[in-house]
């Protein structure tokens, strides 16, 4: 299937960022990777400001840095300033600039939180582009970002200055515990999975994972997620008869076709090697085809197989009231991570079962 989820960025072409940072080793480990996915996906990055931390911390952080420089895959200011080696030939042509997909990264100061913004590359020739606006977040009053962030209603926050793991951490655990993990998430229906889940989204993001949720057209959590930023859904329904993407990303399936949804997953796999990646697969039975639960119990267990990198972490959503406890029971015996979403006042996340 040829889509524009694949490959992927994590920076989208057409789209503007605002990025709250604080010049942590977590800030530009995340810039890095969406820098290096972007790159592989064929397109340049050009730092239209010093941003000296930034090129400092790539320098000596990623080792494709210096490549990059090189084959002008990413151009900084200092060669930007140069401009006049290159002769009649200037920076489009000599890095290609005018033929190809560019990221615009600029660093903001506080005063430029004033107003509406002019786009960044306005003397494009309408190639694909994506603006990064770097803003420090001691230099960003909460109040006058809201106010940045409505006049300007097509960017949209990244904000690295916020805890990094809000999943993890109502387990009492870390990113790096919960990394690699594939995790049946057993829930109750008037309990608030959706919360959760955008929870675990949020961790991913913040750790420059690419993350996609696979659902159904009809499911709860496909109404609580749709339009989520830098969250890619896959929705599977019964008016659908081909694979097909909508204008703003979303790639609708036909129901209960098992191999639709591996060959997603793989795609993504060999189009995303540079970074790791978090899954949620909701409405299994609308997923899998099946008239009895051990063919369903059979495609899900082929999908864990096929996750099985330590780049991957998934979670498998099941209801506990209307999952087959004989169908439930065997699904435990899959999984090494289980958690339950409790119904109790409180609706507390616990831990089942841990095999780290």
């Amino acid at each position: 299937m040829k889509t524009s989820l694949f490959p992927q960025s994590l920076i989208k072409f057409g789209k503007r960022y605002l990025v709250l940072h604080d010049t942590s080793m977590r800030s530009i480990s995340f810039l890095s990777s969406a820098f290096r996915s972007t790159i592989e996906a064929g397109a340049k990055v050009v730092l239209k400001s010093p941003a000296t931390w930034l090129v400092e911390g790539l320098s000596r952080n990623d080792s494709r840095f210096k490549e990059w420089t090189e084959n002008g895959k990413l151009v900084t200011s200092s060669a930007r300033s140069d401009d006049k080696r290159f002769g009649k030939e200037g920076l489009s042509d000599k890095f290609g600039l005018s033929q190809t997909a560019t990221v615009f990264v600029k660093e903001l100061e506080r005063q430029d939180l004033q107003g509406s913004m002019v786009s960044i590359a306005r003397d494009s020739k309408n190639e694909p582009e994506a603006e990064v606006l770097l803003l420090e977040s001691s230099q960003a009053p909460r109040p006058q970002v809201a106010d940045f962030l409505q006049k300007n209603g097509d960017v949209e926050l990244v904000n690295l200055s916020e805890a990094s793991d809000p999943f993890s951490t109502l387990v009492n655990l870390d990113h790096p515990r919960i990394e690699g993990s594939k995790i049946l998430l057993e829930y109750f229906s008037n309990s608030n999975f959706e919360d959760l889940v955008k929870k675990f989204f949020d961790e991913g993001i913040a750790n420059a994972e690419v993350c996609t949720l696979f659902t159904s057209k009809s499911s709860k959590l496909y109404r609580a997620l749709k339009g989520k930023r830098m969250v890619r859904i896959v929705a599977a329904s019964s008016l659908v008869s081909a694979p097909d993407e909508t204008p703003d990303g979303e790639i609708q399936i036909p129901d209960k076709e098992l191999g639709l949804v591996t060959s997603l997953v793989t795609d993504l796999f060999e189009n995303n090697k540079s970074v790791a990646l978090s899954f949620v697969f909701d409405s299994i039975t609308e997923l899998i085809r099946g008239e009895r639960w051990e063919q369903v119990y059979s495609g899900i267990k082929q999908l864990i197989e096929l996750l099985s990198p330590s780049t991957v972490t998934a979670i498998f959503l099941v209801s506990k009231e209307t999952t087959e406890e004989r169908f439930l029971g065997a699904l435990r015996g899959l999984f090494s991570v289980q958690m339950r979403l409790d119904d109790t006042e409180g609706q507390a996340l616990r831990v089942v079962k841990a095999e780290f």
